[in-house]
């Protein structure tokens, strides 16, 4: 049967065997139509396939999941971009954007990225998206919410239609886990704009951050609390606090956002407002963005010390 449009599949995988019986006819596939192939996993997997193809993996473009997905609200910018470079062609990708050693918060912001990926690709190009998922190392609540986000999953050479898959998640909804410590808290107006960039400022510097990620953090920062003035009812609550080698920095209002993809769109030169999110995404290791009847919260993470968020 003929396929039109955003196919979104999941491999559910044990063991080197399990992957590349997985992935290999897929990116086969791909060379004998002559399809443009993106392929962005973790390093080591990237070079699996590599050596499964030889002399023919000059024709795949490869990628480092880990670098180009370090924050996934990236990815989906990356993957219009590919598509979009490609116009009128059909296109196939291979992305593994969950992995074991991400944070929790990581994970679950993962899982609404797959969940966007059909939001945001549910019109227009025909293009392919198959999404490995590693069940020796990831957890059972991960997995199981593999079926929520793809139409398709194929496990143990079997590939099965999903009854439970949604087409339109939503993924701004519910709460976020509460600080693991006490914060610093600031109840905020437009007066008090500059007394939230000092906050975080100096809370950034004794987190042991570098003078750039200071810079990035307030930046961020300075920009959701214009957002909470200016659209969220003219006031909001700033919150500080580490957990283990992160600073976080959350922005709550009584506003409410109503674009899923908010932050994940990449601006126009005259698009109005939607800037302040995009903006977080590129300086932060990872946003959180919850919205409802209640309002919106916002989470910024930024590593504090020597490494990167996992």
């Amino acid at each position: 049967m003929e396929h039109h449009g955003f196919q979104h599949r999941a491999l559910i995988y044990a063991g080197v065997d399990e992957y590349l019986a997985g992935t290999m006819p897929f990116v086969h596939q791909a060379l004998i139509a002559g399809d443009p192939l993106l392929i962005v996993v973790a390093e080591d997997k990237g070079e699996l396939i590599a050596g499964e193809l030889g002399p023919d993996a000059e024709r795949v473009l490869l990628l480092d999941m880990q670098k180009v997905g370090h924050n996934p609200a990236s990815i989906i910018p990356f993957w219009r971009d590919f598509v979009d470079d490609h116009e009128g062609r059909r296109v196939r990708g291979i992305g593994e954007p969950a992995w074991a050693a991400r944070s929790q918060a990581a994970l679950e912001e993962c899982h609404s990225h797959e969940g966007l990926l059909n939001v945001a690709f549910s019109r227009g190009a025909e293009w392919s998206l198959l999404c490995p998922y590693d069940a020796e190392s990831l957890g059972d609540e991960v997995l199981e919410r593999v079926a929520l986000t793809h139409s398709h999953v194929l496990r143990q050479g079997r590939i099965e239609e999903s009854d439970r898959f949604d087409p339109e998640p939503d993924c701004l909804g519910g709460m976020l886990s509460p600080p693991r410590s006490r914060p610093d808290v600031l109840d905020f107006g437009i007066a008090e704009l500059s007394e939230v960039r000092d906050r975080v400022g100096r809370a950034a510097e004794r987190a042991g951050l570098d003078p750039r990620g200071v810079a990035d953090l307030v930046t961020a920062a300075s920009e959701l609390a214009a957002n909470s003035v200016m659209h969220g009812g003219g006031r909001g609550t700033l919150r500080l606090w580490c957990e283990g080698d992160h600073l976080l920095a959350e922005v709550e209002d009584r506003g409410l956002i109503g674009e899923p993809l908010v932050g994940r769109l990449r601006p126009t030169i005259s698009q109005e407002g939607g800037r302040g999110l995009w903006l977080a995404n590129q300086l932060c290791d990872l946003v959180q963005i919850r919205s409802g009847e209640r309002g919106t919260t916002v989470r910024l993470h930024i590593l504090a010390r020597d490494g990167a968020l996992v």
